[in-house]
């Protein structure tokens, strides 16, 4: 791994466990709580999240089908869904695609990494490491939402363990 890139790696590897961490000990009822009509669920946010470390995958040319067909990839809202998938396979998905994308992390070079991105992120330099970067940020969002609807839900704190 390059140097450049360890610190988003651990990053990484940190949003992995995190994920995992805000799932722990809810259930398929949990997973569709809303605080209120404006929020999304558990369930939303997580299928979301799967669905974008995949897109992530992709933006680092691999193959990395979205795991429930994009329906959460770029949904903005609950309304916007049919059917949302269940917490087991939220997990059970996401601990596949973090393995095949974090093969590919492992494998770039400074040179792809300084290179352009095939997509342009506000607040980031316009590279596949500023790319990286942006997505990290957004699976942290997401990971702090999914930390709140823990502590509506009565459940401990996520922890970082």
């Amino acid at each position: 791994m390059t140097k450049a890139l360890a610190p988003l790696a651990d990053l990484f590897r940190l949003n992995t466990n995190l994920f995992r961490n805000t799932l722990a000990n809810l259930d398929e009822v949990d997973g569709t709580a809303r605080p209120n009509e404006h929020t999304n669920s558990a369930a939303f946010i997580g299928g979301h999240l799967v669905e974008t470390r995949a897109w992530m995958g992709r933006y680092l040319g691999l193959a990395t089908a979205a795991p429930f067909g994009g329906i959460l990839e770029h949904a903005a809202s609950l309304e916007q869904v049919t059917e949302l998938p269940t917490l087991a396979s939220i997990r059970s998905e996401w601990d596949k695609v973090s393995t095949v994308v974090t093969a590919s992390l492992d494998g770039l070079t400074d040179q792809q990494l300084a290179g352009a991105g095939s997509q342009k992120f506000p607040g980031v330099a316009p590279t596949l490491l500023g790319g990286i970067a942006f997505l990290l940020q957004h699976e942290s969002y997401h990971i702090g939402q999914l930390a709140y609807l823990r502590k509506f839900l009565g459940l401990p704190p996520m922890s970082y363990r």
